[in-house]
């Protein structure tokens, strides 16, 4: 480990010390959702954008119900869903693909401003590290312009499904989420600005806001379905694990009429779930559908109206790193945040959603832990993989059409490690080739071919091997505490 200056050192933990302690609970109720739900639920509550975050679009707004005002954000515990709670209603991974090109056309959606979302600019000069961090700012804005394309279109299937409950509304509003999840997730790379925790620099939890799994609470879902609180004012300021994509997964691919809750729950306990009729509790899904997607709008704008192109948004206090920027004193705290979010295929990808159900990890005391996949009613785990690895690729290799424009593969040229870059160019198509190799649902390989699963783990550990050693070493850069002293 190279020598670090200890101030900087310091602040950059006391910045992280929040996350850890939730990282650590969240690793205590996962632990708990592998043995069997508790009566009630440990739940973390997070801070909210501070003043002067940025302000979402008109039809992008806050719904009307919340008066305008930016909700503070809160997150909650709770499991993945149990794992007899496939839906009737499921998407299987091996028809993602078709869904999602069916849906999504070469952007779909109407963008910000009702323009198509500008193309990635690619510029082939000399490297810099300033035009890494401006490729870094123009890709994250693209994303986060599509995503707010398909966060709209999201809106309005299920505000369709909200009127009107026959299959062709439920299948396009389940297509609808399909194609948004499959940009979000590329978006999830580029967890730094205002995607970030709100205790990272320039940080306004919009992230957790609009996906926050595997903080998602199946319970909570259904609790909140019996007392109507997503009708409530309050809902966009409710605990995020029970609204959010993760919440919109739940209500419209499961079909079922039972609910995840213990004996404990007052839904049960009361019977007021045993007493609402089909019809019922299937108009109270699609409602709260209609009020999670528009609360994933309002995020949407705000994610895409913080990355604009104009004086004082996010991409100029990172572009401008270590010329004025009110973010960051220097170039090279910029490029560490940046490089930070790589790491999410290092801890969500390959620890949370390959690790834990593969019994990996300390908190899955059973061989596996299906219950621990990421979207199981969807049964989208697979494509989900797919669309991680092709946003590091973004971010790593370039955002342009094939790789194209500057990357952080650009700067270990730059600095003589050609050989580095080609390795890890060569283990990142590894992990995309054995993801493509997955051709049933991630749940159905885990219980009826491991050794297939176990691979892909392999082979994205190959890359995030490469990733926290041989990377940060060679570019002096600062490992994420979350991955410090991590040895697997």
């Amino acid at each position: 480990m190279r020598p670090r200056m200890n101030r900087a050192w310091n602040e950059r933990a006391a910045r992280r010390l929040p996350t850890a302690l939730l990282l650590s609970l969240l690793g205590l109720t996962t632990a708990v959702a592998c043995r069997k739900p508790p009566p009630d639920e440990l739940v973390y509550t997070g801070r909210g954008a501070g003043p002067g975050g940025a302000q979402p679009p008109g039809s992008g707004g806050l719904p009307p119900d919340t008066g305008g005002s930016q909700p503070s954000g809160s997150s909650g515990g709770g499991g993945a869903p149990p794992a007899t709670s496939t839906g009737s209603g499921a998407t299987g991974d091996a028809t993602v693909a078709s869904t999602t090109a069916a849906t999504t056309g070469a952007g779909g959606g109407e963008p910000v401003g009702g323009d198509v979302c500008a193309p990635v600019p690619v510029d082939g000069g000399p490297f810099s590290k300033a035009k890494l961090l401006t490729a870094a700012a123009d890709c994250a804005l693209n994303r986060a312009c599509e995503f707010e394309a398909q966060a709209r279109a999201l809106n309005d299937s299920a505000s369709a499904l909200a009127r009107d409950r026959g299959e062709p509304s439920a299948a396009a509003a389940r297509g609808a989420w399909l194609a948004a999840m499959r940009v979000w997730q590329e978006a999830e790379l580029f967890r730094f600005g205002p995607a970030a925790s709100s205790t990272q620099p320039g940080g306004q939890d919009l992230r957790d806001q609009i996906y926050a799994w595997p903080l998602v609470s199946r319970c909570k879902i259904e609790e909140q379905i019996v007392s109507r609180a997503y009708a409530q004012p309050s809902f966009s300021s409710s605990l995020i694990n029970a609204r959010g994509l993760a919440a919109f997964e739940y209500l419209v691919f499961y079909g079922g009429a039972d609910n995840g809750c213990s004996q404990f729950s007052p839904i049960n306990a009361n019977g007021t779930w045993a007493a609402l009729g089909a019809g019922d509790l299937a108009q109270r899904k699609a409602d709260y559908a209609a009020a999670a997607a528009a609360d994933v709008l309002a995020r949407a704008g705000a994610l895409a109206r913080a990355w604009a192109p104009e004086a004082g948004s996010f991409r100029e206090k990172l572009t401008q790193a270590g010329r004025g920027s009110p973010v960051y004193a220097t170039e090279q705290d910029a490029l560490n945040a940046v490089s930070d979010a790589m790491f999410y295929i290092e801890k969500e990808l390959k620890d949370w959603k390959l690790g834990r159900p593969l019994g990996f990890t300390e908190d899955c005391t059973t061989p596996t832990c299906p219950e621990a996949l990421e979207s199981r009613f969807a049964q989208a785990s697979t494509a989900h993989l797919r669309a991680n690895l092709s946003g590091f690729r973004r971010l790593f290799q370039g955002c342009g059409e094939g790789g194209q424009g500057v990357g952080f593969d650009d700067w270990l040229r730059e600095v003589g490690s050609a050989d580095l870059a080609d390795r890890m160019l060569a283990a990142l198509s590894g992990a995309q080739a054995a993801v493509d190799s997955l051709d049933v649902p991630l749940d159905q390989a885990l219980a009826t071919d491991r050794a297939r699963v176990e691979a892909v783990y392999s082979a994205v550990k190959a890359l995030t091997d490469l990733l926290k050693t041989e990377l940060v070493t060679t570019l002096n850069l600062e490992l994420p505490r979350s991955s410090e002293g991590d040895n697997d």
